[in-house]
């Protein structure tokens, strides 16, 4: 890519082709959840929340692995989170908030707590140094470790509220499923490949940096398959789908960073954080705390005031992007 046209080009035709697959992952994801019988919250936390973080993966290992952008692959981690939040905050606004947040279980808000922790962990790491171990760093393997233990505890949770009667049970085979999910995968990782290559030379023929070209460009392009899911499942009225497909994706994005670290040799991956990443990562905690106390506005009457939050989430975003655009460019 030897100029910036060509550059911005190779950007929206890969972007378009991980849209494209993105969402080719959220209807196979669902459809395997479906089949398999598992429960509403833990399709959108587990099968969905991670077939829609592909693109995610896919481009921060890129990112680091041909492209050395460690910038650019923790930009796009918690610029995903950041937007994650922002969607289910449009969303809250468009639909209704208690349609939202109401009757929700302890599972939910075990969700929500899990991904701030990783993202409180991810920040302190990050500002320690973290430490390199083996092909990994000690960073990596507690938010790895994290995402485990809090997914068992949400899947526990969930299936501890639910009446024997109410476990859906499998329902046929999956097998066209699989292929098509397996089929948009292998898209997902090729156009990856093109759309970190692309964005880091958009940051350096720009003059912007990486960090908010990960927060802003590439974060929206790989959060595009979650929107839609979160959009299409509002329209459904499966609001247990939205909440786990949006907090669980944003637990899963703070994971990232242990499978990235497996492919960046010059350290740890919290290590490379910058101003603007802790900005970044400061606002993905701010939304996702906001999101934590509307869900508890709408279960006891004595934090009702918390659903006022709701109009705030859109503009701590923009202000979020502003601040990150003004650290990146000292």
């Amino acid at each position: 890519m030897d100029t910036l046209t060509g550059a911005i080009l190779v950007f929206v035709v890969s972007a378009v082709f991980v849209v494209f697959a993105g969402v080719g992952l959220a209807r196979f994801g669902d459809e395997l959840a479906e089949k398999t019988g598992w429960g509403t919250l833990w399709v959108g936390t587990l099968l969905v929340s991670i077939a829609t973080s592909l693109p995610e993966l896919t481009v921060s290992i890129s990112a680091v692995w041909l492209e050395d952008s460690p910038g650019l692959a923790l930009g796009n981690v918690f610029g995903a989170d950041m937007i994650n939040v922002f969607v289910l905050g449009v969303a809250a606004l468009a639909f209704g908030v208690r349609n939202l947040f109401e009757n929700q279980g302890r599972d939910t808000q075990i969700l929500i707590l899990l991904g701030i922790g990783m993202v409180v962990l991810a920040v302190v790491m990050g500002a320690l140094g973290d430490v390199k171990l083996g092909p990994t760093s000690l960073g990596g393997l507690l938010l790895i470790a994290a995402y485990v233990a809090g997914m068992r505890a949400v899947y526990k949770s969930g299936r501890t509220e639910m009446h024997a009667a109410d476990i859906p049970s499998p329902k046929g085979s999956a097998r066209n499923a699989w292929i098509g999910f397996g089929i948009s995968v292998a898209v997902v990782i090729v156009a990856g490949r093109f759309l970190a290559a692309s964005a880091d030379s958009i940051a350096e023929m720009s003059g912007i940096s990486a960090s908010f070209i990960g927060v802003l460009l590439v974060s929206i392009v790989t959060t595009l398959p979650e929107a839609s899911v979160t959009v299409a499942a509002t329209l459904r009225k499966s609001y247990g789908i939205v909440i786990g497909n949006v907090y669980g994706s944003n637990a899963f994005n703070v994971s990232i960073v242990f499978f990235a670290d497996l492919f960046h040799d010059r350290g740890p991956l919290l290590a490379s954080m910058a101003s603007a990443h802790f900005v970044a990562a400061a606002s993905a905690l701010l939304l996702m705390s906001m999101g934590y106390l509307i869900l508890r506005s709408c279960q006891t009457q004595a934090a009702v005031w918390g659903r006022r939050l709701t109009p705030a989430i859109p503009l701590v975003y923009i202000g979020a992007l502003y601040f990150v655009f003004t650290l990146g460019q000292r």
